[in-house]
């Protein structure tokens, strides 16, 4: 006799996309944090990721922007990365008051594994999808940042 398998958040179309964002979220850092464990670090692979394809003039209030971290947990992040190596910070010739986040050698040279590590585990979660089905789930996932940024700005705007 079959059991019935544990209940999902998922089974209940009604409920919050933003704990089921947050939940996948979660499992798919700690399943990229696992498989890059030796590297020392948890959650910041993203940072590593942004600064690999925006380059040596990437800011850390840009870096915080596009991946919305807030100021202070910016600064942690930055700190945490210095500390371990992967990154530098490096003042702007053109304003004093900027750093540009700058990936180190160790920082390069941990790249090609991260960027391998994160194409597999992207593949193997989309195991199932066709290359169409992955191209529009981009572009609607897109579509949804577009609209909470845009209702966030409203909302902001009536405060």
């Amino acid at each position: 006799m079959l059991m019935n398998p544990r209940p999902s958040i998922f089974d209940f179309e009604d409920f919050s996309f933003g704990r089921k964002f947050g939940l996948l979220g979660k499992l798919y850092q700690g399943q990229l944090a696992l498989k890059l464990k030796h590297l020392g670090i948890k959650n910041q692979f993203s940072v590593l990721v942004l600064l690999s394809k925006m380059g040596d003039r990437c800011c850390q209030k840009l870096i915080g922007e596009m991946l919305h971290i807030d100021k202070t947990m910016m600064v942690g992040v930055i700190d945490d990365l210095t500390e371990k190596g992967f990154i530098k910070r490096v003042k702007n010739p053109a304003d004093r008051r900027e750093y540009w986040i700058r990936l180190t050698r160790k920082g390069k040279q941990s790249m090609p594994e991260i960027l391998t590590e994160v194409s597999l585990l992207n593949k193997s979660i989309m195991k199932g999808l066709t290359g169409t089905d992955v191209k529009k789930l981009h572009k609607q996932l897109e579509t949804v940042a577009n609209n909470l940024e845009e209702i966030t700005a409203i909302s902001r705007s009536e405060t």
